[in-house]
């Protein structure tokens, strides 16, 4: 019978015990990835974007761009119009916005006056509210209906942050 020398623990070893040994090793390996599935989880977000709301608002598209041209801030409260843009502040050429689209799931309040917050976490842990601003839902709500929701940061430079949570209460 042929033997092989181990490295590191220098023992002789039989070949056909090796090869039986690799065998089962790489058998198992094989099964093992076979069976192993991988779920990616999206806290509703994007580059960390949580949203806390009582189910009944999602936000999607959330996305940072630099302002092509200057914008009229909204009067608040929003009324809901389905494909409507409400504009937090004023918008300036130049500056970095934060946009994201705001989508009406059933059940929710009709004819409510609903407060979004948006509250940045820097990477040191820091939290910091940017903003709050206020629309009124319709008076009759159709699930799907989305509207986009844009801040200007009021700087040229910007810095994502960590973490936004957009809180719609």
């Amino acid at each position: 019978m042929k033997t092989v020398k181990l490295p590191f623990i220098q023992r002789r070893v039989g070949l056909i015990y090796l090869g039986a040994f690799l065998a089962i090793i790489s058998f198992s390996v094989v099964a093992f990835a076979s069976s192993v599935t991988i779920t990616n989880s999206n806290d509703a977000g994007y580059q960390g974007v949580y949203v806390q709301d009582n189910g009944y608002y999602s936000v999607t598209n959330t996305n940072y761009y630099v302002v092509e041209a200057a914008q009229s801030a909204t009067s608040q409260p929003l009324a809901w119009s389905n494909g409507a843009t409400g504009y937090v502040n004023a918008l300036v050429a130049g500056d970095w916005d934060l946009a994201f689209s705001l989508t009406i799931n059933a059940g929710g309040l009709t004819s409510h006056t609903y407060t979004i917050t948006v509250t940045s976490t820097a990477s040191s842990g820091a939290t910091s509210t940017l903003y709050t601003f206020q629309f009124t839902s319709p008076a009759s709500i159709t699930a799907g209906q989305t509207m986009t929701i844009i801040w200007d940061t009021g700087s040229t430079t910007w810095t994502a942050p960590a973490a936004l949570t957009i809180t719609i209460a």
